[in-house]
């Protein structure tokens, strides 16, 4: 083989090297919903992006959920050396960045069994709190250990819109004004 031609197949390798982390996911993709671990059933994936595709219509913003079936071969070095906090929260905000979500982020691992969520700055402020966060956190977690994906899925989801709904209602409340007070 020549030069050129094995330089050339050395860059295609090198380039599907970097884009690996991003089709990991492609044959169970719906949409904000990446199942490469194979949580959740065809049905609730289905019902869980018309949950998503409301949170967006209603609020512009965005809920992703990412699985796999276990950490990335190229990951664990970082999940060693890092810790499992760091390290989770690093992939989480990359994860984010790399796709361009604006609101909710749920990466979810089989093995080691984790689920992390994180919420950008901007929807923490005043759709979706840290203590929101917490909450869609520890009810995931629960309803995952009792291998219950499906139903932890959508409860989840739907826990993400009914806070954002209340959330942005009271952003959104107008105040009346009191008769003789004015500012």
């Amino acid at each position: 083989m020549c030069f050129a031609a094995a330089r050339g197949l050395t860059l295609l390798a090198m380039s599907l090297a970097l884009l690996a982390p991003l089709a990991v996911n492609a044959g169970e993709d719906d949409g904000a919903i990446a199942d490469g671990g194979a949580f959740f059933s065809a049905e609730a994936r289905s019902e869980a992006a018309d949950i998503i595709r409301s949170i967006l219509a209603a609020h512009d913003r965005d809920v992703y959920v990412e699985t796999y079936a276990e950490v990335p071969t190229h990951l664990r070095d970082d999940l060693a050396r890092d810790g499992r906090e760091k390290f989770y929260d690093d992939w989480l905000n990359r994860r984010a960045r790399q796709l361009g979500v604006h609101g909710v982020f749920v990466l979810v691992t089989r093995s080691p069994g984790r689920v992390q969520v994180g919420v950008d700055r901007a929807t923490q402020r005043t759709a979706f709190t840290a203590d929101d966060r917490e909450a869609l956190r520890d009810a995931l977690v629960a309803a995952f250990r009792g291998a219950r994906y499906d139903q932890g899925l959508l409860d989840g989801l739907r826990f993400v819109k009914r806070r954002i709904d209340e959330n942005t209602a009271r952003e959104h409340s107008p105040t009346v004004p009191v008769a003789g007070v004015w500012n």
